[in-house]
């Protein structure tokens, strides 16, 4: 091998070397390991068929919470079962932490409350929680800048119960973004699969926008932006200051199952795991955007000219 061949070899492998490790994490990365398979099968953790009760008593209830505890904590979360009180009886919402490293006290939470109406809560909100899950699974591959909060609550159904306790617990807290996930799978049939609805500020708002964006770009979700609706798990961090929505399946107000005993993936062509899984791809897609250390990017383009022009020149004085 001549030493020009030598030089051309190693160049191009530096090269190559040098691409591979500087181009860093991107947010398609990220998405892209959010998989339908691993939400059906962290959504089948939560109890959802005929005859399963989540509520408040029911005897799915607490298996429930050990199996979220169980995953995040499985995840190398430091994961905690939040204590509060409620009419002389303790509850718990289920905490999975992930500090960052650069930024670790700014805050994003995603999360859902995993208690229901007395019923397998399939969609309400059996969804919701599944969709934590997995983005507690794609989240801990990477290294984050800011502290990411995965948080399952309890009693939101009597009145927002735990999420209230978790916020009076952390007012301190320097919480940059709060995402609810309350209804995400469900999508009437022959439906488009596009379509969810943001509730919390309105349209202009930098929270509802980038998640509207995310929705969008990763997960080929249409959002429509509303103003405030106190009706779940990140009303009690709006009204405390802190920047919070709900994101919430697009034809929920016309759920026929809502708070029934079918609200179970046993009823007919109801939860639709593909939309869901688009769904949960949005608010990963967020968080990532927002925490995940992407690395330095380069232009590869520029370093590849500088090379061929340092090879030009080798050449231009072997021929002199």
């Amino acid at each position: 091998m001549t030493r020009r061949c030598t030089l051309l070899l190693a160049l191009a492998s530096a090269l190559f070397c040098f691409q591979t490790a500087a181009l860093g994490i991107s947010i398609f990365d990220v998405v892209n390991g959010v998989t339908q398979a691993d939400y059906t099968g962290y959504h089948e953790l939560l109890y959802v068929h005929n005859g399963n009760n989540r509520g408040i008593g029911g005897a799915q209830h607490d298996l429930a919470r050990t199996n979220i505890f169980n995953t995040l904590q499985s995840f190398g979360l430091t994961t905690t079962l939040d204590s509060f009180t409620y009419n002389s009886t303790t509850y718990y919402n289920v905490v999975g932490r992930r500090v960052g490293t650069s930024r670790p006290n700014d805050i994003y939470i995603v999360g859902a409350h995993y208690d229901s109406v007395n019923n397998p809560g399939a969609d309400d909100n059996a969804s919701g929680v599944a969709g934590v899950m997995v983005a507690a699974h794609i989240l801990t591959q990477y290294p984050l800048d800011a502290t990411v909060v995965f948080i399952a609550f309890d009693r939101e159904e009597q009145g927002l119960y735990g999420s209230f306790a978790y916020v009076a617990a952390h007012s301190g807290d320097n919480i940059l973004g709060m995402i609810s996930l309350d209804m995400i799978a469900y999508n009437p049939a022959g439906g488009s699969h596009n379509t969810a609805l943001l509730y919390g500020y309105g349209q202009g708002n930098p929270l509802e926008d980038s998640l509207a964006s995310a929705l969008l770009t990763y997960g080929g979700i249409t959002s429509t932006e509303y103003g405030a609706l106190a009706s779940s798990d990140h009303w009690p961090f709006q009204a405390q200051g802190k920047p919070a929505c709900l994101l919430i399946e697009g034809a929920v107000w016309g759920n026929p199952y809502y708070h029934q005993q079918t609200d179970s993936v046993d009823s007919p062509n109801y939860i639709d795991y593909a939309y869901a899984t688009n769904m949960t791809r949005g608010a990963v897609a967020y968080l990532a955007a927002n925490a995940v250390n992407m690395g330095e990017v380069p232009e590869p383009n520029c370093i590849v000219i500088l090379i061929i022009a340092g090879l030009a020149r080798f050449a231009r004085r072997r021929r002199a």
